[in-house]
């Protein structure tokens, strides 16, 4: 079967779904900054809770990368995969795969920064 016989109907990327593209796009820039500000604060508590660790002789807390690299990562695939499955459709199914990705980015990104936070968790 062909798109034709689907009846889907394919559409020409046009200025609106490229202005639609960016804000969506600055969106998920906004998560790519919170991941990176959330590293940071990891990173500094680590530091400290090393550091007090160290004077008791216990043993040190290792920064999670495993679960950092991929939180940090997850806006840009996320905005890949939307675009690309977007990208020849109209205006409204564009807007509505882009919601989508946000939906899918803030669960995984919350879902990361809940793992990251409990494996650093003194007990």
């Amino acid at each position: 079967m062909t798109i034709a016989e689907l009846g889907v109907e394919r559409t020409r990327f046009g200025w609106v779904h490229a202005v639609f593209a960016v804000l969506f796009g600055l969106l998920f820039a906004f998560y790519f900054y919170e991941a990176l500000a959330q590293t940071l604060e990891l990173s500094g508590y680590l530091q400290t809770q090393n550091a007090l660790l160290r004077k008791a002789d216990a043993t040190e807390l290792v920064f999670p990368w495993v679960v950092i690299a991929p939180l940090l990562a997850l806006p840009f695939i996320t905005f890949g995969l939307a675009f690309l499955l977007a990208r020849r459709r109209p205006i409204l199914p564009f807007i509505g795969i882009f919601v989508m990705a946000l939906a899918v980015l803030s669960a995984g990104a919350l879902t990361l920064e809940s793992i990251a936070f409990q494996l650093t968790r003194i007990s």
